[in-house]
């Protein structure tokens, strides 16, 4: 393609991929309630809240530009007090607007877009220091993670040409233990798309493109988290410190 082909429509929403999402959202399901009991002693479950928004072809340089709410459900396994697998499946909004970027005022209509999406992940986390949720021998980590994920739209605001993608997260936190039963902490986070369909536009022209964005789009997360260990009792217990 070239530097002046743009591709763009709006209309009622699509949807091609949507079975392929729910596949992936039942298999997310399962992995998150599939471990037995004594699995479970070592897993926690809590809830995500903050901001959500894009960084593309709309919007090249500009952190924060049009945060959007995003929210849901983490649940993390701990293997032990380093390695975590996790899962979640954030309802967040990605905003971006036709009008006033250059190069597309002439091409797309001059409107701000609000599609709403579901980003299910699956991530690796590992804590900087010891850390085992409501324990009483550990009271707080920073950590990091990484993954693999998959993003797809539920309202697409007009714009048939969204697309449901694979993603790459990664991000870093901070998490403390509060009291003998819960977990908060904050976090931030990126979102790779391996594609450049999540605001519908490809191909920008060859001066829009800043590095190291490229042609494919991102998206991030900031936010707090509050998780409830299950089974206390194993933490409370001597026999088991």
């Amino acid at each position: 393609m070239t530097g002046g082909d743009y591709r763009y429509s709006t209309g009622m929403a699509g949807g091609r991929h949507f079975p392929s999402a729910l596949i992936i959202l039942f298999t997310s399901i399962f992995l998150l309630t599939s471990f037995n009991l004594s699995a479970q002693k070592n897993s926690d479950i809590g809830v995500f809240a903050g901001t959500s928004y894009y960084m593309g072809d709309l919007n090249s340089a500009v952190h924060y530009a049009m945060p959007s709410f995003a929210a849901g459900p983490v649940y993390r396994h701990n293997f032990n007090a380093r390695n975590s697998l996790r899962a979640h499946a954030f309802y967040h909004g990605l905003n971006y607007s036709t009008d006033g970027y250059s190069g597309y005022n002439d091409v797309l209509p001059g409107r701000l877009f609000q599609p709403k999406f579901v980003d299910l992940g699956l991530d690796f986390e590992f804590n900087w220091k010891p850390y085992k949720t409501a324990n009483r021998k550990t009271k707080a980590s920073p950590y990091v993670f990484a993954g693999i994920g998959y993003n797809f739209f539920v309202f697409s605001d007009g714009n048939t040409n969204l697309q449901n993608h694979v993603t790459l997260p990664f991000g870093f936190g901070y998490k403390v233990n509060v009291g003998r039963w819960l977990s908060a902490g904050l976090e931030a986070s990126a979102r790779k798309a391996l594609s450049d369909k999540v605001d519908g536009v490809t191909n920008p022209p060859v001066a829009d493109v800043i590095v190291p964005f490229g042609n494919n789009d991102w998206y991030f997360f900031t936010g707090v988290f509050v998780t409830y260990k299950f089974f206390k009792f194993w933490d409370d217990c001597p026999t088991y410190d």
